[in-house]
């Protein structure tokens, strides 16, 4: 039976700017939902709402039926992958590999050519391989669901492949979430489709709604 993480009734504001409203999306585990939205519009604030990294004004968020409370990023039910980066640059790959509970055999099976880097420090790679470990990290590890916020920003196109493999595997036994401004990527794997625009949350049901609501424009 699959699980469900679901939220609703997200307000967010700064100052005057209404920036989140009345949010309602819903993800099960055995699926990719796929979330779009032009810059600016309040996706990144949206998954840190819903991990639990961001305050709101209101927020509910629920697994199976059961609201979380409190400071319950902690409890690991959710998998975040931020915009701005994962693994503080102090520690190694290695060391990253191993808070996630992932093996180095793991590695070895899914991402064979990252254990070159296991003794590295983050500042000591490219941009696009970090990522790609990044994302690696979060789908790999034991929550039943994971949200990833531009997982495929910088990443060579080999590796933007291998990366959505991992995402179709992993999705048989997780709920995944997944922004990115390479919207054709997000389009190629989600089995649900939402646009952020103007506060708000609208489900997408085919491309000429991407059109309507400003997101891409008819020639694309």
């Amino acid at each position: 039976m699959p699980h469900t993480l679901e939220f609703d009734s997200i307000e967010l504001s700064f100052d005057t700017r209404n920036i989140l409203s009345s949010i309602y999306m819903r993800c099960q585990t055995g699926e990719v939902v796929g979330l779009l939205g032009r810059n600016g519009s309040g996706k990144s604030c949206m998954m840190k709402v819903v991990f639990g990294a961001m305050n709101a004004e209101h927020k509910s968020v629920r697994i199976d039926g059961v609201s979380l409370q409190g400071n319950y990023a902690g409890k690991r039910l959710i998998s975040y992958l931020p915009q701005e980066g994962l693994i503080p640059s102090y520690i190694t790959i290695k060391k990253a590999f191993e808070f996630f509970n992932i093996t180095i055999k793991q590695v070895e099976k899914d991402l064979p050519e990252v254990l070159q880097f296991l003794h590295y420090k983050p500042r000591e790679l490219s941009g696009g391989y970090l990522r790609l470990i990044e994302a690696f990290l979060v789908l790999k590890s034991n929550a039943p669901f994971c949200i990833l916020d531009e997982p495929f920003s910088g990443i060579m196109p080999l590796h933007v492949e291998r990366l959505i493999e991992i995402i179709n595997e992993e999705k048989k036994t997780k709920g995944i979430i997944i922004t990115d401004h390479l919207y054709r990527h997000v389009t190629s794997i989600a089995d649900a489709l939402y646009v952020l625009s103007n506060g708000k949350l609208y489900k997408i049901k085919d491309k000429e709604q991407l059109v309507t609501l400003g997101y891409i424009s008819a020639y694309e």
